[in-house]
C-alpha cells in the first residue's frame, strides 16, 4: 500500500491502489513488490534516519504515543494521494504504517493474486484475535476467489476451489448450500445479483480488507478511513453536547468548518414569539395534527378552533371554527388528520369525534354509555381503527366508529396513550401507576407505580420514554421498557392546575412544557435543568405542543385566553410578532 521515498521517485506510476486479476500474473507481482517489499526496510537505524540517497538527515523525536496519530494522518494523507509526503513521512518517522504482511495481503487481494494472498494469510494467521477469526477471514478470501472465477467464465477452477478448498472448512453451512447454486448461472450480471455482489471491478475486493481488518489487531493493519471516522465522532459529539442543536442529522464534514467547534446559536432555536393566536376564554389544549400543516387549539368557552399552518412564514391563519358544549379539555387528531376527538376538562359525559375535512366541521359521532360518564382523556389507535377515551368515574371505553364499543370497568383514568402496535393502551390511574392494556387478549400490567398522581403524559416517537406530569411534583422521564424513572425536570411550577407537557425537535431530544408561574419551560431530554424559560404569556401556561414535523416551532397555551407560536428568531422575511384572533 505505501513505498518508500526511492520507490516513489523512481516509478510514480505504481504507487495507486492496484486492480487486476490472474490473468497477467507477471505485471501483478511487479506492482505487488514495488507497492510493498521496500516498505519493510524503512526503519531507525543507531537513531539516525537512513534516507534513500545515502545522505543523513536529521532524526525526528517522536513519543511512542504519537505513532498512531502519524500512521492515521499518513493513511489519510494516501488515500487523498499525496504519496511522496506520506514516502516522506514514513521516512522522517522511522516507522511503517502497517504490518509489512498486511500490506502484502492488501495488495495481493487488490490485485486478485489469491494464492499470494492465501500464503501471506498463513503469515498472518499467529495475528488473528482467536481460531474462529482465522477461519472466517480463510473463508472470506477463498469465497472472494471462487465468485471471481465464475464472473471470469471458469467454472472448473471454481468448482476445484469449491470443492477443495472452501467445503474443508466446513464453516459458514448455510453459504455452503448456496455456493454450488452460481455454477448454474448463465452470465456475471446474474452472478453478481444472485450474490448480492459487486464484483470484482465493484469495490468488492475493498470491502474483503475491511472484513479481514475486523480479526486482525489495529496494530497490524490500519481500520479503513480512520481519520474520517474520528473527525465524524467529535462531531457527533459536539453536536450532541450542542444545547440548540435540533435537526435530524449530525452536519456533514464536507459543510463544516474543523477549525472551530459545531455550535448552534439560540438565533435558530424557536425561542421567540412568531405569533399571538386571540381567544375568547383559556386556552385548556393545543395539539399539531401529525402532517404538521394543522393547529387545533381548545378554550374554556367551548370553543374549538382549527388553523392552517405556513412553515415558510412561521404563520397560522384560522381555519376553521367549532363550538363545543363543553370545555375543551383533551384534543386528539385521527392518523390520517381527517377528524379530531375531543373530550371536556370535568362533567363531560362523551367524547365528540369532528370530520374537518370539509368548508365546514361536521359532527361525526359521539362516545358515550351513558349521561352519568365522565370523559375526560382520549386517544386514536395508530392506525385509526379505535378511539380510547375514559375518566376518573371507572368507565375505559375502546370504540370502533359507528361499530361497536368496549368496556374495560373500574379503571379511573388520568391520562392515557396508544402504543402503535395498535393493540397495547397506556393508562395513568387514580392509583399512581401506569399500566398497559390490551383489550382483544384481556390482559394489564403495571409499567410503574409511582409515589404522585399522573396528570399528564406524553410518549417518544420511538416509543422509548414516557413524560409524566405529576400533581405537585414537576415532570419526570421513564423509560418504558423497564419502567425505570431516569429524569427529574426542576424549575416548572405545578401545584394547583393541569399542566401539559411535551416531546419535541427533531429526534425527540427536548422537552416543553407549561408552569403556573407563566412562564415556558425548555429542556434538553437528558438534562434536569432548562436551557430556556421564555416569558410572554400573563398568566398560568397550561399547554404545549411541538410540531411532529417542522421541529422548528411549537405552539403554547394559557389562561391569558391567548396562544402563542414560537420559533427562531433568524427567519427571512419575518418582521415583528403578529396577532390572530
Amino acid at each position: 500500500m505505501f513505498t518508500n521515498g526511492s520507490s516513489a521517485s523512481s516509478n510514480n506510476n505504481n504507487t495507486g491502489s492496484v486492480v487486476g486479476d490472474q490473468s497477467n500474473n507477471t505485471t501483478n507481482e511487479n506492482i505487488l513488490a514495488s507497492n510493498n517489499l521496500n516498505t519493510v526496510k524503512l526503519a531507525h537505524q543507531n537513531g539516525h534516519n537512513t534516507s534513500t540517497n545515502g545522505n543523513s538527515s536529521s532524526s525526528v523525536i517522536i513519543p511512542p504515543h504519537q505513532l498512531d496519530t502519524i500512521r492515521v494522518i499518513g493513511q489519510h494523507l494516501y488515500e487523498l494521494g499525496f504519496r511522496k509526503t506520506v514516502d516522506q513521512l514514513i521516512t522522517e518517522a522511522g516507522s511503517g504504517l502497517e504490518h509489512p504482511l498486511s500490506l502484502q495481503l492488501r495488495a495481493a487481494i487488490l490485485a486478485g493474486l489469491w494464492d499470494k494472498a492465501m500464503s501471506t494469510f498463513n503469515e498472518l494467521c499467529s495475528m488473528a484475535t482467536n481460531d474462529d477469526g482465522k477461519k472466517e477471514m480463510k473463508y472470506l478470501i477463498l469465497e472472494q476467489k471462487y465468485l471471481e472465477l465464475l464472473e471470469k467464465g471458469d467454472q472448473m477452477k471454481a468448482l476445484v476451489c469449491l470443492q477443495s478448498e472452501i467445503t474443508p472448512l466446513q464453516h459458514c453451512t448455510s453459504r455452503l448450500h448456496i455456493l454450488p447454486s452460481y455454477l448454474m448461472l448463465n452470465s456475471p450480471d446474474e452472478l453478481r445479483t444472485e450474490a448480492s455482489w459487486s464484483g470484482s471491478e465493484g469495490g468488492s475486493r475493498q470491502q474483503l480488507i475491511n472484513k479481514i481488518q475486523a480479526f486482525l489487531p489495529t496494530s497490524v493493519m490500519l481500520p479503513p478511513n480512520r481519520l474520517e471516522i474520528l473527525l465524524k465522532q467529535a462531531l457527533t459529539y459536539q453536536t450532541e453536547k450542542c444545547v440548540f442543536h435540533n435537526h435530524s442529522t449530525t452536519p456533514s464534514l464536507a459543510n463544516i468548518s474543523l477549525l472551530e467547534d459545531h455550535s448552534c446559536g439560540r438565533e435558530s432555536f424557536p425561542a421567540e414569539t412568531k405569533q399571538i393566536l386571540e381567544h375568547q376564554d383559556e386556552v385548556l389544549d393545543c395539539k399539531w395534527s401529525h402532517s404538521g400543516l394543522f393547529l387545533a387549539t381548545g378554550a374554556g368557552d367551548g370553543s374549538l378552533y382549527i388553523w392552517r399552518y405556513n412553515p415558510q412564514r412561521h404563520q397560522l391563519v384560522e381555519d376553521k371554527l367549532v363550538s363545543i358544549q363543553y370545555a375543551v379539555g383533551q384534543i386528539a387528531w385521527s392518523p390520517d388528520d381527517t377528524m379530531i376527538a375531543v373530550c371536556g376538562v370535568e362533567k363531560c359525559p362523551e367524547v365528540v369525534i369532528w370530520d374537518i375535512t370539509g368548508a365546514e366541521a361536521e359532527m361525526k359521532c359521539k362516545i358515550s354509555k351513558s349521561p352519568e360518564d365522565l370523559l375526560t382523556c382520549c386517544i386514536w389507535s395508530p392506525d385509526g381503527r379505535y378511539v380510547y377515551a375514559g375518566g376518573l368515574l371507572g368507565q375505559f371505553y375502546r370504540y370502533e366508529l359507528n361499530v361497536t364499543m368496549t368496556n374495560w370497568e373500574g379503571v379511573r383514568l388520568q391520562a392515557v396513550l396508544a402504543l402503535r402496535d395498535n393493540m397495547t393502551v397506556l393508562a395513568a390511574d387514580s392509583h399512581k401507576r401506569v399500566r398497559a392494556y390490551k383489550f382483544d387478549d384481556n390482559i394489564d400490567e403495571t409499567i410503574c407505580d409511582l409515589e404522585h398522581q399522573v396528570v399528564h403524559m406524553a410518549i417518544t416517537k420511538d416509543e422509548k420514554y414516557l413524560l409524566l406530569t405529576l400533581a405537585r411534583q414537576g415532570m419526570i422521564l421513564v423509560e418504558l421498557e423497564t419502567g425505570t424513572t431516569v429524569e427529574k425536570y426542576h424549575g416548572t411550577i405545578q401545584a394547583d392546575y393541569q399542566i401539559n407537557s411535551s416531546f419535541g425537535g427533531a429526534n425527540d431530544e427536548f422537552v416543553v412544557s407549561g408552569s403556573e408561574d407563566n412562564m415556558v419551560y425548555v429542556y434538553r431530554r437528558e438534562c434536569s435543568t432548562p436551557i430556556l424559560k421564555l416569558a410572554g404569556h400573563a398568566r398560568i401556561v397550561s399547554c404545549v405542543s411541538w410540531n411532529p414535523v417542522f421541529h422548528d416551532c411549537f405552539v403554547s397555551g394559557s389562561d391569558d385566553r391567548t396562544g402563542r407560536l414560537w420559533a427562531p428568531s433568524a427567519v427571512p422575511g419575518r418582521g415583528r410578532t403578529s396577532r390572530s384572533r
